[in-house]
């Protein structure tokens, strides 16, 4: 089964409501769990992106993600400059976004001056984390449903 955009527009009515409803309540969520500052929880997951790339945890469970102690090895770079540009915050804005989340001890940034996601990140996110997998399985489970009718 391919959950590719033609197959999702061609089922759009039976799979886009599950997914907004599902998504306000993920935001609302994650809004709740960053103290309303949805602007620190995007440069977060941007240092997350870096730190977790694309192939660096395949083949890892939740379980296994949460129990480990950081990543395994070096980071894809990025610095305050490159989240800027990146997201479209203002350098300023994400300057004391970082700044927010090094004190709360969930980036760290590294003697090269690249910035890393924390476990301590991980353990204290673990409710956002869950939320967002309960929003996958939503859109998931809806979009299998909707293409074995």
């Amino acid at each position: 089964m391919t959950f590719d955009e033609q197959t999702i527009t061609a089922h759009f009515g039976r799979i886009w409501s599950v997914h907004n409803d599902a998504f306000c309540e993920l935001l609302v969520r994650l809004r709740r769990q960053f103290g309303g500052d949805l602007d620190r929880m995007l440069v977060l997951a941007i240092v997350g992106s870096r730190t977790l790339a694309r192939g660096r945890i395949d083949g890892v469970s939740y379980d296994d993600f949460m129990a480990r102690d950081g990543p395994d090895e070096e980071p894809a770079p990025i610095n305050l400059q490159s989240i800027a540009d990146y997201s479209g915050i203002p350098r300023e804005t994400v300057r004391r976004k970082l700044r927010d989340l090094q004190e709360l001890g969930w980036i760290i940034r590294r003697n090269n001056g690249f910035l890393v996601a924390s476990s301590k990140a991980a353990q204290d996110l673990a409710p956002a984390t869950e939320a967002t997998l309960g929003y996958l399985a939503a859109v998931v489970g809806a979009c299998t449903e909707a293409m074995s009718d």
